[in-house]
């Protein structure tokens, strides 16, 4: 799978991934709000799982590279997981690369994402959890126009302490608002 965006390519991960993704997945910066970091193991099998998706029909995970159309290299990567097919419920998330911060890359990607989830997947609601002190991600989210639904209290341990996770959503009928007034994510990036 391939799709596209004004800047980018989210496409499935590919073998020869590996060594970007597991650039991507070491840093410290990627997992500062998270309890743990994969070893090299989980980043093999996180790309395994990529390619297992990629054939399941109807695919319920959708585990994609970020990469900047002029080069062919994971500067991120994003999912789109079904969670709740009883309500049409999707899960959205990304990690992008620490070089590439503040270039809208996170905002570009997850609006695509939010496209295929309602205009092609059926989804009636999308969602994404953030630790609550994570304000990169909740600015991503508010960009996306999704909406803030609630604290999770200490649902986290980090940093050996337990934190707060909040929860973002948008709804079909709210992206398809946003669609009619043409309320795409900025150009600020």
């Amino acid at each position: 799978m391939e799709l596209f965006t004004p800047r980018l390519i989210l496409r499935d991960f590919q073998q020869n991934d590996l060594a970007n993704l597991k650039e991507l997945e070491s840093l410290p910066e990627s997992y500062y709000y998270e309890s743990s970091q994969p070893n090299l193991e989980q980043i093999t099998n996180k790309i395994h799982r990529s390619l297992e998706d990629s054939d399941q029909s109807p695919r319920t995970r959708y585990h994609l590279a970020i990469t900047i159309q002029s080069l062919d290299q994971v500067r991120g990567r994003v999912s789109l997981t079904l969670i709740n097919e009883s309500i049409h419920e999707w899960e959205i998330g990304w990690a992008i690369h620490p070089a590439e911060w503040g270039k809208g890359i996170a905002t570009e990607a997850g609006h695509r994402l939010l496209e295929l989830a309602f205009n092609e997947l059926g989804a009636h609601r999308v969602v994404a959890f953030s630790h609550a002190e994570n304000d990169a991600s909740i600015k991503v989210m508010k960009k996306l126009n999704m909406q803030q639904e609630g604290v999770l209290r200490e649902t986290r341990s980090w940093k050996n302490e337990w934190s707060d996770e909040v929860v973002y959503s948008i709804l079909d009928r709210e992206w398809d608002i946003n669609i009619r007034n043409n309320n795409e994510p900025s150009e600020e990036r």
